[in-house]
């Protein structure tokens, strides 16, 4: 029984299921054979890459995640080669052996970048009691090192029904969430995950195995007897279909791709938006960026994961596509790792003092909001005959400035409630102003962040610009 790096558990995501390897054998095309028809070709390239729950835990670690897998192998060249894997990637793992398990291999020949075919070496071994007794334990004694569980289950022997029965209950009883990637027809085994996610055939078998026609009647009765918030069905291109306890159906669609390769997607899918539900987010923005998640991974080679640099140009997409509260938004940003900068004023009149300030923030980091004090704060801070233009007007002039990333108003003098609300990374402001005198200085500085000076450009002023 192996432990990696057990003192560092905190807040990770647990994941138990089958693991395997997957072997992309490339090759070139020597001839066509002789004998048959058919090209002889030679190997040049074999990629040794994790696959099954070991993916979806690859994929929860590639942008920022702490996964622990939970598995079993056979004590043997593969295992070894696997273990050598998860330590590379920095995978925190608990592998039960024994020599009667198998250790599944699914070994792809690849020809000029395309899989020619598919040579799966693996046979059913189911989890032994006494180890199925050892995994209960060590989870119960855990429980409070984890946030929330996936089941990846690939019908290879290692979940067995007692062993899910059991381990949803332990997550249930701490209220912890339950993600659930399922291959048994029978949905009682899976019963008590808060989301169970079938692609569209599995989710057919689970109505043939209770002989229901799929009607509303009966996916009721099915999310019911499942005791499930949800059923996520995966579409492939037809999207993504939430069936909630509460009745309500909801379709979010795909968007359409050139697709390379598949292989793996299902686990960056379950991953992600187990990740980003893990985090606080809630479910149809999970499932939109796990969607755009898996539009990169299929137009990738082989077994894939983004890379964090794609999970932030995945989250920033989502962000400018859509129409989201600044509280979603920062949420995202923040779990994204984007530096955000703040600077404010009332920007009356724009001029160019304002866009030297913008500009020099915004190099300074990856998002910048700018909170505008509303035409009533403005009248309060400035007398009666400010402002000059009003607040939806400087907004929309501002929204023209590319440095900028969004733009927020407030009705109070200072902007104190919203630096508080969003506790930026930066504070940015003219050098009319000295550090400590900042509203929102202490703030910051106590949240670890920073305030910045940026020094201005002489003669510019909206107070002098209107006098003269």
């Amino acid at each position: 029984m192996k432990i990696k790096h057990l003192k560092n558990l905190k807040k990770d995501i647990l994941i138990l299921g089958d693991v395997f390897l997957d072997i992309f054998q490339t090759t070139d095309v020597l001839k066509i054979s002789p004998e048959r028809p058919v090209p002889v070709l030679v190997p040049t390239k074999a990629i040794n890459l994790l696959g099954g729950a070991a993916n979806v835990a690859n994929n929860i670690k590639s942008i920022g995640g702490s996964p622990f897998l939970i598995s079993k192998l056979s004590n043997d060249t593969t295992y070894k080669t696997i273990k050598k894997l998860l330590t590379i990637n920095k995978i925190n793992f608990k592998i039960v052996t024994n020599k009667d398990y198998s250790s599944p291999i699914k070994k792809r020949i690849v020809q000029n970048d395309h899989q020619f075919c598919r040579l799966d070496d693996e046979s059913y071994s189911k989890l032994k009691k006494t180890d199925e007794i050892k995994i209960i334990k060590f989870i119960k004694k855990n429980i409070n090192k984890f946030q929330s569980l996936i089941i990846s289950d690939y019908s290879k022997g290692f979940l067995t029904p007692d062993l899910i029965k059991k381990v949803i209950k332990i997550f249930r009883d701490n209220d912890k969430k339950i993600f659930t990637d399922p291959k048994s027809k029978n949905i009682n085994v899976y019963k008590g995950s808060n989301y169970i996610c079938p692609n569209h055939s599995e989710f057919n078998d689970f109505f043939d195995y209770e002989k229901l026609k799929i009607d509303k009647k009966s996916i009721t009765k099915l999310i019911k007897k499942a005791k499930s918030d949800a059923f996520i069905v995966t579409k492939g291109s037809h999207g993504i279909t939430i069936l909630s306890k509460d009745k309500k159906i909801i379709n979010i669609p795909q968007e359409s791709v050139n697709v390379y390769d598949v292989t793996g997607a299902g686990d960056t899918f379950i991953g992600f938006f187990s990740y980003l539900m893990s985090n606080n987010i809630d479910v149809v923005t999970s499932l939109r960026i796990s969607s755009y998640a898996c539009i990169k991974i299929v137009q990738k080679k082989h077994t894939a994961t983004l890379s964090f640099k794609e999970f932030q140009e995945v989250v920033g997409k989502f962000c400018l596509d859509s129409n989201i509260d600044l509280n979603l938004k920062v949420k995202l940003w923040k779990l994204a790792k984007f530096k955000i900068g703040i600077t404010n004023g009332c920007f009356d009149i724009l001029h160019s003092g304002h866009l030297h300030l913008f500009r020099i923030a915004k190099k300074q980091c990856d998002k910048l909001i700018v909170l505008i004090n509303s035409d009533k704060s403005v009248k309060n801070l400035k007398g009666d005959r400010r402002p000059r233009i009003k607040l939806k007007k400087r907004i929309e002039l501002m929204k023209l400035i590319t440095s900028i990333d969004d733009i927020i108003s407030f009705d109070e003098k200072t902007p104190i409630k919203m630096i508080k609300k969003i506790l930026p990374n930066i504070l940015f402001k003219g050098s009319d102003y000295k550090q400590k005198e900042v509203i929102g200085y202490d703030i910051i500085k106590n949240n670890g962040g920073s305030v910045k000076i940026i020094n201005k450009l002489s003669d510019f002023s909206t107070t002098m610009l209107i006098k003269e």
